[in-house]
């Protein structure tokens, strides 16, 4: 059994590792403008089964996250803005994953390793962006860990881990689709090869889950279809067997190369691979029902990934489940000399992050400008002021403090290396999410640019058409202008007096006889979507 990490310290670590960053900014490019554009749909209209995208259904996934997010909304109403509410959301589910990634850790290896595999989750690279935005392969995760949790403890439970295998199923397809379903399924079949996964026991708890699921497979997709054939078999058959199989891939977007995961996974898997292949080699000799588990559940689901058509970091979050399940009784096998090595390969990747972040925020303070150095200005504005935030410098300047002291208590735990790596990956976190986060947020937010646009809105339009806007550019469109008469199907519609174009590269678009342009901008140091605002002339209304 490991040195069993005190739970106040752990449940302090998971709040400082996941709520920095969900608050304190507007929606990101790519996926949290059209997030959040349902969302508002869903509190405005109280329709809770189609998604619409700025008035567009929106059939790439099922609504969990949706309705997650909408529920926040409605709970923190006068505390949070409504973007940091639904980001919330991938709060919520974070801290889910963390938790029932333990308690399947703990099932499979006892007490004490619960806890060290938070602490292996919290060190993996892989889930540190995608679980502070607003993305719904966070609920697909989720599901997962909780249907992991089941899938171990049904080996000696039959009705709890019946329930919990099922119920996280039907999270994940709530989340993203038959993608977590049909991965566990191929898994259980798989692990029929084993004798210890061919028990009575084992079998009445799937019957079970497959009790616990039912509601989540059948009460929304009948509702879709009982509201629209098309958008069903839009989603069904376009989002999620087209995906997988690719016909529907040009058309929607995500491609695949032979070379994505095997480039992918060496760094977003890290620190588990090697963690996972050094219990793999101590256990060579012994047959595990977890290890096989594990090693079937990621083989499986990195199988499907590979053959898959589509591909994107965010969708091979859960075969970080699996490898923290394989990873953890590593971390106090560890030789000396490895453990002290990761410790201080740690200390030495994570220090000059935690250096730069001071330095860069130091330069803006002094000099009132940002440092004129290439490698960041090519993707943020060397033209913007950062303010003196005291709240945030405070909490940067405490998390560093602790950070250093603690490496002279970290040689006296047998998982140094991963504790390190975890709370050097917590604290670089937190600098980017307090000193850093102004400037961020107005590269990768809408907000600076549509709101300038505003003012060249005449004011006594019709209406705005919008063109060639795409799924993250219309919903912002409508959010940060306010406006209510938006069309997106019907560019020449004689009523709309003003159209606002998303055009890439730097060329005019072409502008129509009788139209002006009267703006065009862009997001700082983007030159690949630009926007231009173009006016009917007077005498042609």
């Amino acid at each position: 059994m490991p040195n069993r990490l005190p739970l106040p310290f752990i449940l302090l670590l998971c709040l400082l590792y996941i709520l920095p960053g969900l608050f304190g900014h507007g929606p990101w490019k790519q996926d949290e403008p059209y997030i959040f554009s349902i969302v508002r749909h869903m509190l405005h209209t109280h329709d809770w089964i189609v998604p619409y995208d700025a008035g567009v259904p929106f059939m790439e996934k099922p609504p969990l996250y949706y309705w997650l997010g909408a529920i926040l909304v409605h709970i923190s109403h006068g505390i949070l803005i409504m973007p940091d509410a639904v980001r919330l959301s991938s709060g919520v589910l974070t801290g889910t994953t963390l938790l029932f990634t333990g308690l399947s850790t703990r099932t499979a290896w006892g007490d004490g390793y619960g806890r060290l595999a938070v602490i292996c989750l919290i060190a993996s690279f892989g889930l540190l962006f995608e679980s502070h935005i607003m993305i719904t392969d966070n609920a697909m995760l989720s599901g997962y860990a909780v249907a992991s949790y089941g899938f171990l403890r049904g080996r000696t439970h039959a009705l709890s881990g019946g329930f919990w295998l099922g119920v996280g199923t039907g999270i994940g397809f709530l989340g993203k689709g038959l993608l977590v379903p049909g991965t566990l399924g191929v898994t259980a079949i798989v692990l029929l090869f084993f004798p210890a996964w061919r028990q009575r026991i084992w079998f009445r708890a799937m019957g079970i889950a497959t009790l616990a699921a039912l509601p989540f497979f059948l009460i929304w997709p009948t509702a879709l279809w009982l509201r629209s054939h098309e958008l069903f078999y839009t989603w069904f058959w376009l989002n999620n067997v087209g995906r997988f199989l690719g016909f529907s891939v040009p058309q929607l977007g995500a491609g695949n190369s032979a070379w994505f995961w095997p480039k992918t996974l060496p760094w977003f898997t890290w620190p588990l691979w090697p963690l996972a292949l050094l219990t793999l080699w101590h256990n060579r000799h012994v047959s595990r029902p977890e290890i096989q588990f594990a090693l079937t559940s990621f083989i499986v689901y990195l199988t499907v990934m590979q053959v898959s058509a589509s591909a994107r970091t965010a969708y091979g979050l859960p075969m970080l489940v699996s490898l923290t399940l394989l990873a953890t009784p590593a971390t106090t096998q560890l030789p000396a000399r490895l453990n002290l090595a990761g410790d201080y390969l740690a200390r030495l990747l994570f220090l000059p992050c935690v250096i730069l972040s001071w330095l860069v925020w130091g330069i803006f303070q002094i000099t009132h400008h940002a440092p004129q150095w290439h490698c960041l200005t090519r993707s943020l504005n060397p033209a913007f002021v950062l303010p003196m935030q005291p709240l945030p410098v405070i909490l940067a300047l405490l998390t560093s403090l602790a950070w250093i002291i603690s490496w002279y208590w970290l040689p006296r735990l047998r998982a140094r290396a991963v504790l390190s790596t975890a709370f050097g990956i917590t604290t670089f976190w937190i600098m980017f999410a307090t000193l850093w986060l102004p400037w961020i947020d107005n590269a990768k937010s809408y907000r600076d640019t549509f709101v300038a646009a505003t003012h060249y809105v005449p004011a006594a339009y019709d209406c705005v058409s919008g063109e060639n806007l795409g799924e993250s550019t219309r919903p912002m469109f409508d959010y940060y202008f306010g406006l209510m008469h938006i069309r997106h199907d019907n560019i020449d519609n004689p009523t709309c007096h003003v159209r606002f174009i998303d055009e890439t590269g730097t060329s005019p678009p072409n502008i129509p006889v009788n139209w002006q342009i009267v703006w065009h901008g862009s997001r700082p140091q983007d030159n690949k979507d630009i926007f231009w605002l173009i006016e009917k002339t007077g005498k042609n209304r």
